[in-house]
């Protein structure tokens, strides 16, 4: 089985009991910390990866790390975790897991590039464009590309508007060379 698909059953599994205990907020702040800890102490993403590492003394780690910190919903996930010895799948469990949380709470977050930083005007307008387009709150994930020279690319799921003066220059050059 493909890693991506792992992570998407296991986030689906833990997305649906999070409904079920109607958590799915907490859950998906609980997975943040967990893999910001991972990420920003590498000595315990080592040890809880480790594949020599025998999966009781994993488990008792992550519960004097967590325990407290964490839903009981998410601490039983990650026992579930190392003992199924997928621990390194977590971080993209995270991913999916924000995907299902994100369609569940109908938001749709935008990438957008420009190539200078948007004003609040800006951003307030295509912020309410793209809400109308989509039907779904949208929150913005912003970046600044200066080869754009100007204009936008905005990238929804995986449609991309290139809508910048670089992208319709290569457009048009494509054109008069008769390539398209």
């Amino acid at each position: 089985m493909r890693l991506s698909a792992l992570a998407l059953r296991y986030a689906g599994a833990l997305f649906a009991a999070a409904r079920e205990a109607n958590a799915v907020d907490a859950v998906e702040s609980d997975l943040g910390m967990i893999t910001w800890s991972l990420g920003e102490v590498p000595r315990l993403e080592e040890t809880l990866t480790h594949p020599l590492i025998p999966a009781a003394r994993k488990k008792s780690i992550a519960e004097s790390v967590f325990k407290g910190k964490v839903q009981d919903i998410t601490l039983h996930f990650l026992r579930l975790v190392v003992d199924k010895r997928r621990e390194s799948i977590l971080p993209e469990v995270e991913t999916e897991y924000v995907r299902l949380a994100n369609d569940f709470r109908n938001v749709c977050i935008v990438n957008v590039t420009s190539a200078v930083a948007l004003t609040d005007d800006e951003k307030a307008k295509l912020t309410e464009k793209l809400s109308r387009a989509t039907g779904k709150t949208v929150r913005l994930a912003l970046a600044e590309e200066p080869d754009l020279v100007g204009g936008l690319v905005v990238q929804i799921g995986d449609t991309v508007t290139d809508g910048s003066i670089k992208g319709n220059l290569a457009s048009l050059r494509e054109k008069l060379l008769g390539r398209e």
